[in-house]
């Protein structure tokens, strides 16, 4: 199975830069009449809004489990600091446990799998870019790969 959110992350990126656009446009006019508190609240509201999306950490993700093998790979849509590519990738008869844990209204995914040492922990992926149905997807691919394994 093959998941990914690349045309739902490019409609919310360009959502972002649309918003954070209009409200520096906001701030500006209030500079330039001169009304220094709607400066401030323009130009603390685009604060709040791109820290916000920062805390949201919403994400490109590929998922495939294609084959003999299980693909994550993810990088957050907006980062002011660089984009971070990461990938998760190992052979499916690996998998110890597998969670989508839902905390307020965003998911994440956790990954554990069993190596020569013990058991490794991924860090977790965050799914808020995922629509419901590609979440429940995955929840499924990977409870029938568990099924498989054990």
């Amino acid at each position: 199975m093959e998941i990914s959110n690349k045309k739902r992350t490019r409609r919310i990126k360009r959502i972002f830069n649309l918003v954070v656009v209009f409200l520096l446009l906001v701030a500006l006019f209030f500079v330039w009449k001169e009304n220094n508190a709607g400066a401030l609240i323009a130009g603390g509201v685009l604060v709040l809004f791109v820290v916000g999306f920062q805390f949201v950490n919403m994400n490109y993700v590929y998922y495939s489990s294609e084959g003999g093998k299980l693909l994550v790979r993810y990088y957050p849509v907006v980062s002011l600091f660089g984009k971070e590519y990461n990938a998760i990738e190992f052979d499916k008869h690996l998998l110890y446990s597998a969670k989508v844990k839902k905390v307020l209204l965003f998911s994440d995914l956790y990954l554990s799998i069993r190596t020569s040492k013990g058991i490794a922990e991924y860090p977790e992926v965050s799914l808020a870019g995922l629509s419901r149905e590609e979440i429940q997807a995955i929840q499924h691919d990977l409870t029938e790969i568990l099924q498989l394994v054990r």
